[in-house]
């Protein structure tokens, strides 16, 4: 469990830029919209304390602009790292346990196929449609 404001200085030290898009503060809603560059954005969910809770990674599979293999490369690297770190910030675990859980979920594997993985008390899940992919990290309801 972290703090918005935590995640985002989370991400700066370990040079991903990040920054708050676009917030949502509503009564029965708190949310928003993180950038990491023009290709890869996430949203997010917060509870009443502003601890994130949720968090959707959208990340264009191909790059919009100088199409080249060299920035296809450094995008599906930058993509991977966002995602890693995104379990290792949000989900307080290790290197090694983030990479394990992307392994789980099929991201080095070829083709990706919607799956979710249980890890502590997050669901991570992938998802791939109309060039576009998705990993939704959540946090389940305490019982």
């Amino acid at each position: 469990m972290i703090k918005l404001k935590h995640l985002i200085q989370g991400y700066n030290f370990n040079r991903i830029p990040a920054k708050i898009d676009k917030e949502i503060n509503q009564e029965e809603e708190r949310a928003g919209v993180i950038k990491y560059n023009e290709n890869i954005h996430g949203s997010y969910l917060l509870d009443d304390e502003g601890i994130v809770v949720a968090i959707n990674i959208f990340s264009n599979c191909v790059v919009e602009k100088d199409k080249t293999m060299d920035n296809q490369l450094k995008h599906t690297t930058q993509t991977l790292l966002i995602i890693q770190k995104t379990m290792e910030l949000l989900g307080n675990i290790k290197q090694e346990e983030a990479n394990n859980i992307m392994k789980q979920l099929g991201m080095f594997s070829g083709k990706i196929k919607e799956k979710a993985v249980r890890f502590l008390n997050y669901v991570y899940k992938i998802d791939v449609a109309n060039g576009l992919l998705m990993f939704t990290m959540l946090e389940e309801a305490e019982k």
